[in-house]
C-alpha cells in the first residue's frame, strides 16, 4: 500500500493484549483514514449504546494517508469516540507533531479499548509496544507530564497526554499533544481517562512509500505562493486571533454569550496586541510552513504569569468577548490553564458565559457558587476553571458542560449550542449558514466540520451574501463534504481554504501518494460517505430532525446594531432543503437508497 503504512495497532487495556493486524485496503480507500476511518471502525465494531464513559467505549487515533507524505500542512490526526459530553459520534482535530510521530512508527490507526486497572500509559516504539505504569505522573498537568515523559524516555519521543480535566472526567476534557496542541472538542480526554490512560508515548523511525514522489514537491512552490498570499501573510504575522478584526468588523463576534456579534474591546485581545505583548514567536505544526501558532509568554509586568501557546482566535472569542473579559494577560492566562488542565477553552468559555449570564438573571447565586461572577470578572472565571479541573464546589456541575448547568438551572435558553456542544467563535445572525452548518453538525456546535466563513465573509472563491438563506444549504453540504475529506486525508484545512484550487490539489496529492487516480469530484464523493455514515451513527442513538436546533437567541431574537442588523437565523426555512438535497427524508435520517448508493452497509 502506498500512503498509508498499512497497520493497525489494537491495545485492550483490561486485558493488556497488544495486537497489530493489516489494514484492510478496502476500508483505507473508502474511508482514507482519520476521521473516516476512525467512523468505520467506531461503527462496525462498537457497542453503540454504552455508556462512552465505560471501558465498552473505543477511543480511536488515525492518522490520514497524506499525513507525513510531504503534501502541504499534513501533520494532522484525527480521535474518534463516542462523545460524554453530547452522546453523538465525535472526531477531534490535532496537529503538532505527535500525528507524524505515531506514523512513523509504522501505523494508520490505535484503537484502545477496555480500562486499566490503575494509571497507565502506553509507550510506542516502532514495533516495541507496550503498557507501563503512570502512578508517578496521574495528578500532573500536561506540561508537566510531556516534561517527565521526555525526561525519562528521551526527547525524541512526541507525547500525547491528558490533564487533571481528563483524569477527573470533565465532559469537554482534551487530548494535548507536543504541550500545547489539542484534540480538544467533544470530550475526547475524559475518554481517555475513564480509561485509566495518562498518555501514549511515540517515537518512530520510518518513513512513507508514495506512489509519485516528484508530485509532492509542487508543496514547496504552493506553500511559497500561500504564504505570500494577503491571508497568508496575515496568518504568518498574527496567527488565527487576526479573526478578531475580521469578525468584530463583520458584527460577528460573539459577544457576552452570543448576546451581541461587537466586542468593544476587540483591539485588545486580537493579532497586534498579542504582538506586541506576549508573543514569543510564531510556530508551525509538521509539514507546514504557515507558522500560524503563537508561542507565548506574559511579561514581568503582569498580575498573570505563566508561558505556553496561544490564545487561539477561538479562546480569545469563548474566554474573552463571550464574557466580556477585554485584558489580553487574563485571556492568556485562562487559556495555559485550559491547556495544563487538559480542558477544551471553546466549552470551557461556553460554561462560563452560561454561569455569568444565569448569575445575572440570579438563577445562580453566590451561595451556588461561593463567590460572585459578573460578566467580565476574569479573576473569579480563573478560580472557576481550576474549580472545574479538579470537579470541586460549583466546578462539579459545571464539569457537565453548558447545556447540563442551564437545563440545571432553570434557564435552558441561555445555552450556545447545539446537541450539547457549545460553539465556536462565529456569530450565525450575521452568516446564515454557519447556523445551518451548526445545526446539522454530527457533533453539535462545531466549526471543523466545516465552515461558510471563506464564502460568507471573506468571499472565496466569490462574495455570497451572508444574510439570506439562498445558495446555503447546497454551500454546507459543500463544505462539510470538503471537510470530511480533509480530516480523513490528514491535512489542515487552513492553506486549502485559501486557494480557488484548493480540494483540486488535494486530489493531485491524493493520487499522488496512493496510486489511486482521484478527481476533485472523488474526494467530494468521499466525503459525502463518511459524513452520511456519521449521520447513520447517531440516527441509531436516536438523534434525527429534532436535534438539528439552535438557541432562540439565534432564530428569533434580531440582531444587534450593525451589519447585519436585525437579522435572525432562518435554520426552518433551510434545513428542508438540506434534507433534500443530502437524500434524507423529511425527519432528516438517510433514505435506504442513500445509503446503498454511497456504499454504507
Amino acid at each position: 500500500m502506498k500512503g498509508w503504512m498499512g497497520k493497525i495497532l489494537r491495545v485492550n487495556l483490561t486485558s493488556g493484549e497488544i495486537v497489530t493486524e493489516p489494514l484492510d485496503p478496502r476500508l483505507a480507500q473508502e474511508y482514507v483514514g482519520g476521521r473516516g476511518m476512525g467512523t468505520k471502525l467506531l461503527y462496525d465494531e462498537l457497542n453503540i449504546k454504552c455508556d462512552p464513559l465505560s471501558p465498552e467505549n473505543m477511543l480511536i487515533f488515525a492518522t490520514g494517508s497524506l499525513t507525513l507524505t510531504g503534501a502541504l500542512s499534513s501533520g494532522r490526526y484525527m480521535v474518534v469516540t463516542k462523545s460524554p459530553l453530547t452522546g453523538t459520534i465525535c472526531s477531534s482535530n490535532s496537529g503538532g507533531y505527535f500525528p507524524a510521530a505515531f506514523k512513523t512508527a509504522g501505523y494508520d490507526v490505535l484503537i484502545l479499548t477496555g480500562k486499566a486497572k490503575r494509571p497507565v500509559m502506553l509507550v510506542i516504539d516502532d514495533d516495541r509496544v507496550t503498557i507501563e505504569d503512570a502512578a508517578s505522573i496521574w495528578g500532573m498537568d500536561t506540561k508537566e507530564t510531556v516534561s517527565a515523559i521526555r525526561s525519562e524516555k528521551g526527547k525524541a519521543f512526541c507525547v500525547a497526554c491528558i490533564g487533571p480535566a481528563g483524569e477527573n472526567l470533565v465532559r469537554y476534557a482534551a487530548i494535548m499533544n507536543d504541550d500545547s496542541r489539542a484534540a480538544a472538542r467533544s470530550g475526547v480526554g475524559a475518554v481517555m481517562g475513564s480509561k485509566n490512560l495518562k498518555a501514549v508515548a511515540v517515537r518512530g523511525t520510518r518513513g512513507v512509500a508514495v506512489a509519485d514522489p516528484e508530485v509532492f514537491l509542487k508543496s514547496l512552490v504552493i506553500s511559497d505562493h500561500v504564504k505570500e498570499s494577503d491571508l497568508g501573510i496575515a496568518f504568518g504575522e498574527f496567527g488565527t486571533p487576526l479573526f478578531v478584526d475580521v469578525m468584530n468588523a463583520n458584527n460577528i463576534m460573539p459577544t457576552k454569550n452570543f448576546q451581541y456579534g461587537f466586542f468593544e474591546d476587540g483591539d485588545v485581545i486580537n493579532g497586534a496586541e498579542i504582538i506586541d505583548r506576549t508573543l514569543v514567536r510564531g510556530k508551525s505544526c509538521y509539514g507546514c510552513s504557515m507558522n500560524c501558532g503563537r508561542n507565548t509568554r506574559l511579561p514581568e509586568d503582569s498580575k498573570y504569569q505563566g508561558s505556553g501557546d496561544g490564545p487561539e482566535y477561538e479562546t480569545c472569542y469563548s474566554l474573552g468577548s463571550n464574557i466580556l473579559v477585554g485584558d489580553l494577560d487574563a485571556l492568556t492566562k485562562m487559556n495555559y490553564i485550559c491547556n495544563e488542565m487538559g480542558m477544551d477553552t471553546m466549552d470551557a468559555g461556553s460554561v462560563l458565559g452560561a454561569v455569568m449570564e444565569l448569575y445575572e438573571m440570579g438563577n445562580i447565586t453566590d451561595t451556588d457558587l461561593g463567590y460572585s461572577l459578573e460578566w467580565g470578572d476574569a479573576d473569579g472565571s480563573i478560580r472557576l476553571l481550576y474549580q472545574i479541573a479538579h470537579r470541586e464546589g460549583f466546578g462539579d456541575v459545571a464539569a457537565q458542560g453548558g447545556e447540563h448547568v442551564a437545563v440545571e438551572y432553570g434557564a435552558p435558553d441561555v445555552f450556545m449550542g447545539s446537541k450539547g456542544q457549545g460553539f465556536a467563535g462565529y456569530h450565525p445572525r450575521g452568516m446564515v449558514g454557519q447556523g445551518l452548518l451548526y445545526a446539522t453538525s454530527p457533533e453539535g456546535g462545531n466549526h471543523t466540520t466545516g465552515n461558510t466563513i471563506q464564502r460568507e465573509i471573506n468571499g472565496i472563491p466569490e462574495p455570497m451574501d451572508p444574510f439570506t438563506a439562498e445558495g446555503k444549504p447546497e454551500l454546507v453540504i459543500s463544505r462539510q463534504n470538503e471537510t470530511a475529506f480533509v480530516d480523513s486525508a490528514g491535512v489542515c484545512v487552513f492553506p486549502y481554504m485559501l486557494m480557488d484550487n484548493g480540494i483540486e490539489l488535494l486530489a493531485e496529492f491524493y493520487t499522488a501518494a496512493t496510486g489511486l487516480k482521484h478527481t476533485e469530484g472523488d474526494l467530494r464523493r468521499i466525503g459525502e460517505r463518511i459524513f452520511n455514515l456519521e449521520r447513520e451513527f447517531n440516527r441509531r442513538l436516536g438523534f434525527a430532525k429534532k436535534d438539528d436546533t439552535l438557541p432562540k437567541r439565534l432564530t428569533e431574537e434580531p440582531h444587534t446594531p450593525g451589519i447585519g442588523e436585525g437579522n435572525v437565523v432562518p435554520l426552518a426555512e433551510m434545513l428542508d432543503r438540506y434534507y433534500s438535497l443530502r437524500g434524507w427524508d423529511l425527519d432528516g435520517l438517510p433514505t435506504e437508497g442513500t445509503l446503498e448508493s454511497l456504499g454504507i452497509e
